[in-house]
């Protein structure tokens, strides 16, 4: 990555003065052509880079997050009578149930889950990594598709979040919330799933790092961080060199997102009007 710029390109325009009430997760589909996106419970996509022609691809989900896979699905976890299930959609309409909270508990998977969350699509489309709540610890998970087998990923001393897969699948970050020294905050983490219990720690600090995203070339990872009081994104080496913070305004930013190139990091900027969708250009 070379010197950054700022560069900033309005992606979706709501109406206006006006932005999205509450966004949850954003997300850059793989072949650069849309945005998706949460706003109040619900799924929607739109023209990438500016979000053109915006429309809901859920209805009653009741979720706080969506992440694509390759191709032109996506996966999201809502609530139903079911508990807490984990779905696969097309942005054509059609929906797969992958598993409920009751049949992970039924088929002795999980047996005592309560909570499903969190959804990151493996590069080739074959896994996806989630957080699961079960037995009193929070933990990651990954799930196989051709198998329909779910495989315990970690066993950590406190809650973790935000999983995101490198670009070669062999790793996945993420944050946990753990008691390091005198100071308990979210830091980012990188689990080796070759080696499988081989965790990095990449950032140490008291402040809220949060939601952590690999480059198309694996070498950096964007994140939401407290550093400096308002949430700015920041990017860091995989190896936790080089930490530079890439935007620098007064407002919350956070949920970044790669472009498939790599030249751009998508995120949300909470304004006093809602949330806009904002992209920088990263050289």
């Amino acid at each position: 990555m070379r010197r950054l710029c700022v560069g900033l390109l309005l992606l979706i325009p709501i109406q206006a003065g006006a932005g999205l009430l509450g966004l949850t997760a954003l997300d850059w589909s793989r072949d650069g052509q849309y945005v998706l996106y949460v706003d109040e419970g619900e799924v929607w996509v739109g023209l990438a880079p500016e979000g053109r022609n915006a429309r809901p691809l859920t209805e009653g989900a009741a979720t706080d997050w969506a992440r694509f896979g390759p191709g032109d699905w996506f996966v999201y976890v809502a609530f139903s009578e079911q508990g807490y299930a984990l779905w696969q959609a097309t942005l054509a309409g059609e929906r797969t149930l992958l598993f409920s909270q009751d049949q992970l508990r039924q088929s002795g998977a999980l047996p005592g889950v309560e909570l499903i969350a969190r959804p990151a699509v493996s590069p080739d489309g074959t896994s996806i990594a989630f957080i699961a709540y079960a037995d009193g610890q929070c933990d990651l998970y990954l799930f196989d598709l051709p198998s329909g087998t779910v495989r315990r990923l970690t066993r950590t001393p406190g809650p973790v979040d935000t999983p995101d897969f490198s670009p070669d699948g062999r790793s996945l970050a993420f944050v946990g919330l753990w008691q390091v020294g005198a100071t308990l905050s979210w830091d980012l983490y990188v689990l080796d799933l070759v080696e499988g219990d081989r965790i990095e720690m990449l950032t140490e600090d008291p402040f809220f790092d949060w939601c952590p995203r690999f480059s198309p070339d694996g070498e950096w990872i964007a994140f939401e961080s407290s550093l400096r009081g308002p949430s700015d994104i920041h990017v860091i080496r995989r190896d936790g060199r080089e930490r530079t913070a890439f935007t620098f305004d007064e407002w919350r930013d956070a949920f970044p997102c790669w472009s498939p190139e790599g030249d751009e990091i998508g995120y949300g900027s909470l304004r006093s009007y809602g949330w806009l969708i904002l992209a920088s250009k990263t050289s």
